[in-house]
């Protein structure tokens, strides 16, 4: 159960849109996503819920899970020494993840110099750090000794925004040369959680109720969580203002009574702005994306306390930030149809930021199919990535996009995994 639990918490949301290879792909709407300017070689675009995108991209840092898989067998067993796979992690441990998945996206042509885009997207965010002996928790306990225990975790960081974005871009060709782009959002937000300062320990007692001494274990915490629901606490877990049924904080068949009415009542605003230059065959792009913060106006709860008390208190204005994202990209044609391609991509979390760059060579082969192949360094250095778009029905593009396509196939041994897919309906090209 708890290896099961390993991979839905470190490996399995993975949905975002962070694909570098796509950047400067040919024929692909989606680039507006990554740059306001980007004006699409469409008259009209539109992407479908659920087939006009899904995106996939996660990061571990500090192992894969083959060498998870490898600790979680051999604990226990006589000559292991588990702390060598601790020691391999470093200090700490820190998994990002995101997630953005098409709902209704269209686009189309203002004349001969602007662009108009609707998109409505589902969005989550997922920061996990901590101290590397966190995979500890994950591990079956009756296979450590006695010597192992008090496990702790201290500076235990969880970090998830979830929400609904509906936005408009507008890009305007200014002259021959400049291109600007903006992008307004407003974010309807579901749920979020904030930790701060959360230290979790697990000891062990013997248990006096059987006739023989058994090993029980006693976990303790201590900290602050900021939540954001879109719906109240449930009373029967309060006492006052004393949570005492933490397994009970979420009402009682909470999904069946959620309304799509509570989705719409937390309201934010975020914005993004880019801009595009070019000058004879060279062409460079910048942008500045998720400028804003997801707030709560109601539902919004601080947890704070011990195992033995924990205080609940309502706040009026629970403000869970998106991480921001800065793109520095510049291309060269070369000929024609092909160009070599450098992207610069930083990530902003509350936890550090997440920088990589992208070498890229993009291009069209005949009339129906787009392509990429680029090399991906910063999250580690074995990424090399693929991606096309190929015409398969008259103004239907079905695409597919990785930025590592060996870890793709082989994910048991990946730090990262990415990989886009989906079909684009385009008129007047």
């Amino acid at each position: 159960m708890k290896r099961i639990l390993f991979i839905l918490i470190v490996m399995a949301p993975v949905f975002s849109f962070s694909q570098n290879t796509m950047y400067f792909m040919e024929r692909m709407p989606q680039n507006i996503l990554y740059n306001p300017a980007y004006i699409p070689d469409a008259g009209f675009n539109l992407g479908l819920p659920g087939i006009g995108g899904l995106n996939i991209h996660a990061f571990n840092s500090g192992f894969d899970y083959n060498a998870f898989d490898n600790f979680y067998d051999n604990l226990g067993r006589e000559g292991y020494h588990p702390s060598e796979f601790i020691s391999s992690i470093g200090d700490y441990n820190t998994f990002y993840s995101e997630s953005q998945i098409n709902l209704l996206s269209f686009g189309f042509r203002l004349r001969e110099k602007g662009y108009l885009s609707f998109h409505a997207t589902l969005n989550d965010r997922t920061v996990l750090k901590a101290e590397s002996d966190l995979v500890y928790l994950f591990s079956d306990f009756d296979d450590l000794s006695d010597e192992d225990f008090p496990l702790q975790v201290d500076d235990l960081n969880f970090h998830i925004n979830n929400y609904l974005s509906v936005g408009l871009t507008y890009s305007r060709r200014i002259n021959e040369h400049l291109t600007v782009g903006i992008s307004p959002h407003i974010n309807y937000n579901i749920l979020g959680i904030k930790t701060k300062k959360i230290s979790y320990i697990i000891d062990v007692t013997e248990s006096q109720e059987t006739p023989e001494p058994e090993r029980e274990y006693e976990p303790t915490f201590t900290g602050e969580v900021v939540l954001g629901l879109p719906f109240e606490i449930n009373e029967e877990s309060l006492e006052g203002d004393e949570l005492i049924h933490v397994g009970d904080i979420f009402p009682a068949n909470w999904e069946d009574e959620l309304r799509i009415s509570d989705i719409f009542r937390n309201r934010s605003f975020s914005l993004d702005m880019g801009s595009t230059y070019e000058i004879n065959k060279w062409f460079f792009s910048a942008s500045l994306l998720n400028l804003g913060t997801s707030r709560w106006t109601s539902n919004g709860y601080v947890l704070e306390g011990t195992t033995e008390s924990i205080k609940v208190t309502g706040e009026e204005r629970t403000r869970i930030g998106i991480p921001a994202k800065l793109y520095l990209g510049m291309k060269r044609q070369f000929s024609p149809k092909w160009n070599y391609g450098i992207l610069l991509h930083n990530s902003f979390y509350s936890v550090g930021s997440n920088t990589s760059a992208t070498v890229s060579l993009n291009g069209k082969i005949g009339r129906c199919l787009s392509t990429s192949v680029s090399y991906t360094g910063g999250y580690k250095y074995n990424n090399i990535g693929l991606g096309f778009s190929v015409r398969f029905l008259p103004g239907a593009d079905l695409y597919f996009v990785t930025d590592n396509i060996i870890q793709t196939f082989t994910y048991r041994n990946s730090y990262r995994l990415t990989a886009a897919l989906g079909i684009n309906i385009a008129f007047g090209r």
